[in-house]
């Protein structure tokens, strides 16, 4: 039997259907992969936790790292659409295959289908819109896999205290800047229910085309999660896929309390740093938080460290234009 009983805009529009479906419930499939509840009892000796550990590793990859970078292909008009039909089938089958095995069957199923379709040799514009429809799809099967992952786990594998005070600092990254945001459209950020709210700027003039991306997909409510590596940071799953040129970026370790980044090569992650931080890597600026309103970070930080690494209860945020005028306090910072 064909894996595609339908045209292309139909199988997009089902991507579409599953994504907005789950913004704000948890998709049975990572239900069950995480109650040990698949279809296919995956798991040596009768344990699934291994399995969850792998198929979530191999989900984070498939989105972030396999998928996305075919948009950006996809869009690149060095590439001809039926070049993306064969690079497509190179990179995808060992991931949604996998998965597929693994507690994700519906996605296995739909990835099958998806390089039927673009064996038809459909247009770049096709092309585009179902890589995109799918790696959102994906980002947003990621985002609730991360939240529900077991991290406290982590307490159990502890640095000595010594040894973090010893550690040498971040080396220097080619490139890197500090970002002064001074003015820019202005968004309002809502922590539920934490009844917590920050106004901030964008960084409309340094990223122009980022930050247009964004206001377009506004207003949008998505789970709040926290980093596992960086620092005191939080970060959620955007439900958009942006290919934006980007024109400034900011080593993390650098950057100041409030600040907003936005990774696109990592889920589409729309980030808020609210402390130290210690990784290296310079990210997209997406815009600054009030000075003003930078003190209420710490108490939504923290809610959030709780919410992803103990308690799994939901935080959501939503992001939304505001009507503030950005205050004339400019914020005081002696890193230049």
């Amino acid at each position: 039997m064909s894996q595609k009983q339908r045209t292309l805009k139909e199988f997009v529009a089902e991507l579409k259907a599953l994504t907005d479906g789950m913004m704000t419930v948890e998709p049975k499939e990572i239900a069950d992969l995480r109650l040990g509840e698949m279809e296919i009892p995956a798991g040596s000796y009768g344990q699934y936790f291994g399995t969850w550990d792998i198929a979530h590793g191999m989900l984070r990859d498939y989105s972030m790292y396999t998928l996305y970078p075919l948009v950006v292909l996809a869009e690149d008009p060095e590439f001809q659409p039926r070049q993306m039909s064969k690079i497509v089938d190179a990179l995808d089958q060992a991931y949604s295959n996998y998965l597929r095995y693994s507690g994700f069957p519906k996605m296995g199923a739909l990835a099958l289908e998806l390089r039927a379709h673009l064996k038809d040799n459909p247009s770049r514009e096709e092309v585009v819109t179902a890589l995109r429809a799918f790696t959102e799809y994906t980002n947003k099967l990621q985002a609730w896999s991360f939240h529900y992952f077991p991290w406290g786990l982590g307490k159990y594998f502890q640095y000595p205290a010594e040894r973090l005070q010893a550690a040498p600092p971040p080396v220097a990254d080619l490139g890197a800047t500090r970002a002064h945001i001074r003015s820019g459209q202005r968004i309002r950020i809502t922590w539920k229910p934490l009844n917590i709210t920050v106004n901030a700027t964008l960084a409309t003039k340094e990223n122009p085309e980022l930050c247009a991306d964004l206001v377009a997909a506004l207003p949008f409510t998505t789970i709040q999660d926290h980093a596992v590596v960086t620092g005191e940071s939080m970060y959620a799953w955007s439900p958009f896929v942006s290919t934006a040129p980007i024109r400034l970026r900011e080593r993390i370790c650098d950057a100041p309390i409030g600040r907003i980044r936005f990774s696109q090569s990592t889920g589409q992650k729309f980030i808020v740093q609210y402390g130290p931080t210690t990784e290296d890597l310079s990210q997209p600026v997406l815009g600054e938080i009030d000075e003003a309103d930078a003190a209420k970070l710490a108490e939504v930080g923290k809610a959030v460290w709780e919410s992803t690494f103990e308690s799994k209860d939901l935080i959501w945020m939503t992001v939304e234009l505001a009507k503030v005028q950005r205050p004339n306090t400019a914020r005081h910072d002696a890193t230049h």
